[in-house]
């Protein structure tokens, strides 16, 4: 006698067998472009940090609605992961800007938030808006797509809140560890704008040389 699943459980395993692969590769993906980007290694994984959270909103948007976790929930989720990361990819450039322009550290933190809280908020108003008649359709036809409209917008939501507040405290952190790390190798400590990749941004490595 043998037990095997078929049907519904079985296309769903097989989906699940893609995504093992998909999904890293996706998110290995993203950290390279927004390491090249940045010229920084560590700013890609504190984007990255905040795609859990935007996860956590999708699973909650369920709940609050009445869906259950179905395979498209988890497409959303996997599209949800590039999404999200465009609101602190927005914040996080124009905080180095500010710092490569020579504004001290927290004062670049605190302007690139306030420069960019209407850019997110609208960008975030804007998708979530733009799914809103498809999580509201009543149509059979439509309620195989609701539950992945459902994790994209509920986890844009969740998330843009969590990127204003989360992301310049994650920044703050990897500046302390840059601090200490400092410390530790030339025994003195610097300014905190100055163990900053983006200090040098504007600084053209030729004409140091030179």
């Amino acid at each position: 006698m043998t037990i095997a699943l078929q049907g519904e459980q079985k296309k769903m395993r097989e989906s699940f067998g893609s995504l093992y692969v998909g999904f890293p590769m996706a998110v290995i993906g993203i950290i390279i472009i927004i390491a090249t980007m940045f010229r920084s290694y560590m700013q890609p994984f504190v984007i990255i940090f905040t795609v859990p959270f935007g996860i956590i909103g999708a699973v909650f948007g369920h709940l609050v609605m009445g869906f259950n976790l179905s395979m498209m929930s988890i497409f959303g989720m996997v599209a949800l992961t590039g999404v999200v990361v465009n609101d602190a990819i927005v914040l996080i450039e124009r905080i180095n800007e500010n710092i490569a322009e020579g504004m001290p550290f927290f004062e670049a933190i605190i302007n690139g938030g306030a420069r960019r809280f209407r850019a997110i908020i609208l960008t975030s108003l804007s998708t979530i808006g733009g799914l809103m008649p498809l999580i509201l359709e009543q149509d059979l036809q439509a309620k195989f797509l609701i539950p992945m409209a459902l994790s994209l917008a509920a986890g844009v939501a969740f998330a843009t809140v969590l990127t204003l507040v989360l992301i310049p405290s994650l920044l703050t952190i990897l500046n302390d560890f840059r601090l200490l790390l400092h410390r530790f190798r030339k025994g003195v400590w610097p300014r905190r704008v100055d163990v900053e990749p983006a200090r040098d941004r504007h600084v053209d490595p030729l004409q140091d040389t030179a």
